[in-house]
């Protein structure tokens, strides 16, 4: 029995296989939002492999300091480039707009909404290996380049030497750091906190920069001043 199929069969046929697929949401593309029941922030959340991860900065500031405040066991917050303590014209800074707040250690470990967490150095592991980056490369310390996870999970747009593809939506923009002279690095690299420490007055972090295809896993002081980025509790 032989079974034929008109042109226009076919072309409708395969207008709707290529609408389904097109359609279907790529790897780390199941888009979301939450909103923060504390101050009604609205942040974009995204699935990535089995995490679920808040798709921007935490922006929770319910207290802000001036970038010489570096403390270890008190909690700090900064917002990029602000130099009072007015939480109200913190959040009109334009760099909280766009990058949320910077958290020393203490502070980052409590900052999550309920129901959310500071991701572990472990589960940062787990994002960079569904990035690309290899399982033996992911424990080490310093600049790790396989996969090009960096790139992968770096913005579009806004990096001053290099743009990412911002395949999953994760979408990491340079938000600088408080750092060891005060603000620096904006535009050039982010940096965020894990829950993970390694000796008393160190916590792991990671890295992106603009010139780097990688993530970097260091280690810094907990008065350091780095990014947030939420985890959802499974």
């Amino acid at each position: 029995m032989e079974l034929s199929i008109s042109g226009l069969t076919f072309r409708i046929v395969l207008f709707s296989l290529l609408s389904q697929i097109l359609s279907s949401p790529l790897p780390g593309q199941d888009k979301g939002s939450f909103t923060d029941t504390r101050d009604g922030h609205i942040y974009k959340t995204v699935t990535i492999g089995k995490q679920t991860w808040m798709a921007e900065n935490l922006a929770w500031l319910p207290a802000v300091d001036r970038a010489a405040t570096g403390l270890f066991e008190v909690e700090c917050r900064y917002v990029y480039g602000y130099e009072g303590i007015n939480v109200d014209e913190a959040k009109a800074n334009t760099n909280y707009q766009q990058y949320g707040a910077l958290y020393n250690w203490i502070a980052a470990r409590s900052a999550c909404p309920s129901g959310w967490h500071l991701p572990t150095d472990q589960e940062w592991m787990v994002l960079e290996q569904f990035s690309g980056l290899t399982s033996s490369e992911s424990t080490l310390r310093d600049w790790r380049n396989s996969g090009e996870a960096g790139t992968k999970l770096k913005s579009l747009d806004g990096w001053t030497a290099g743009n990412g593809t911002d395949i999953f939506g994760f979408a990491a923009l340079p938000a600088g750091c408080r750092g060891y002279a005060g603000f620096q690095s904006k535009g050039y690299a982010t940096y965020f906190w894990t829950a993970s420490t390694i000796d008393g007055d160190n916590g792991w972090r990671r890295g992106i920069c603009s010139d780097q295809p990688g993530i970097s896993r260091q280690e810094d002081r907990r008065y350091f001043g780095a990014s947030v980025r939420c985890i959802k509790n499974q």
